[in-house]
């Protein structure tokens, strides 16, 4: 089946994408997958097309990204959540099982948190539960750097960390997609979602998830290096942590075939 785009009704307008079970049949689940900073919803086409195998796939820009409305900032974590939960509402999609990298990752954790109903399982890549002050702190030297100089600012540092050096060097093309799609992004909506990651503070309250997790780490990633996903790992009840080689940030773009392989052996022990 073709995919369906459009708009929720409720604010922000976020665009989500919605894909039916490619064999046509009724799904036996459904899958929310959610992008990392700077990314939109194509982050997950690869991958979209492989879940479609088994269920339903709902793709959505967050807000201040893609084709998603970028209400003024500052944002929290817990909105980003709750916009999660609006569109779970909205399209009625009942407890789904929540994908998502980095940011998307953050939102999965805060979403479980506060609208446990919403989510059957929870897969976490690429991310972390609280930073740092160190880290904090270069958050807040990246929203001073994007203030005084825009997206162009701090997009090739970005890309050195989304991307390990001989991926630079064998997809240049690829590199160069995402340094356009970041430099196409809301700069404001942008700082404003900086602002929720910088904040994230999950740590304390994981043990109150109490659904399936999953949690995938790549083991060159700088930015949620491996040590974060332990810590995830380790406070979610029952969790299961996956440390993809070769594997820098946005490790779904960059180990396609081993993310997936990680994510379809998680899925066979997830109860219907």
């Amino acid at each position: 089946m073709n995919p369906t785009s459009g708009y929720t009704r409720g604010l922000p307008r976020l665009h989500y994408r919605v894909q039916e079970p490619s064999h046509g049949g009724r799904p036996g689940q459904t899958f929310v997958l959610a992008h990392a900073l700077g990314c939109d919803l194509s982050m997950w086409d690869e991958l979209a097309g492989h879940l479609a195998q088994h269920g339903r796939v709902v793709l959505y820009d967050q807000r201040g990204h893609g084709a998603s409305a970028a209400p003024p900032g500052p944002y929290t974590m817990a909105q980003l959540a709750d916009d999660a939960a609006g569109l779970i509402d909205e399209l009625r999609l009942g407890p789904v099982t929540w994908i998502g990298l980095s940011m998307g990752g953050m939102v999965g954790q805060e979403l479980a948190l506060r609208h446990p109903g919403r989510v059957r399982a929870l897969a976490l890549a690429n991310t972390t539960s609280a930073y740092p002050e160190e880290a904090r702190a270069g958050w807040a030297q990246r929203i001073a750097g994007i203030e005084a100089g825009g997206l162009e600012a701090i997009v090739d540092g970005a890309l050195q960390r989304w991307f390990h050096e001989g991926f630079h060097a064998a997809h240049p093309e690829a590199v160069a997609h995402w340094r356009r799609r970041v430099l196409a992004c809301d700069a404001a909506g942008y700082v404003a979602c900086c602002h929720a990651i910088a904040g994230v503070d999950t740590t304390a309250r994981l043990p109150r998830i109490a659904v399936p997790t999953l949690v995938i780490a790549g083991a060159l990633d700088q930015g949620t290096p491996p040590e974060m996903a332990a810590t995830i790992a380790r406070a979610v009840p029952g969790a299961r942590l996956v440390v993809l080689p070769g594997a820098s940030h946005l490790s779904v773009l960059e180990q396609p075939v081993a993310f997936r392989e990680a994510l379809h052996d998680w899925l066979l022990a997830v109860p219907a």
